[in-house]
């Protein structure tokens, strides 16, 4: 019986997931990835404003779940943003104003990603 939620992964997938990390990683050191933001260099700043509301975040009708991220689409794409996980991503017409989440906060901007239920995984 497996007893654990990793995947199982040969070894070549593994070194191919090992390798991708890295590349990304010196991609991100490179470049900066929000270079050009008005909130600076690094996600520092993101994670800090992130901190300061994600309980206000966390309580819009739908959220599931905030984390710092890299906008995907947009004037931001490949800037550091708040990425807010929704169960059902709705258009803005069929939302109250209230149950509209901000375009940014901060100056930070927030990328809202439909991404289902979230829950947790039973134990066997």
């Amino acid at each position: 019986m497996k007893r654990s939620l990793g995947p199982d992964w040969s070894a070549e997938g593994t070194a191919a997931g090992r390798e991708l990390a890295e590349r990304w990683i010196r991609h991100a050191s490179a470049t900066g990835s929000d270079a050009g933001t008005p909130f600076g260099g690094g996600s520092a700043e993101v994670a800090e404003v992130r901190a300061r509301h994600e309980a206000d975040l966390m309580a819009y009708p739908h959220v599931v779940a905030v984390a710092d991220g890299i906008c995907q689409k947009g004037d931001d794409a490949g800037k550091a943003c708040i990425v807010v996980y929704v169960d059902t991503k709705l258009p803005p017409e069929q939302l109250d104003a209230a149950s509209r989440l901000p375009e940014r906060i901060d100056g930070v901007r927030i990328d809202v990603v439909e991404a289902g239920s979230i829950g947790i995984l039973p134990t066997e």
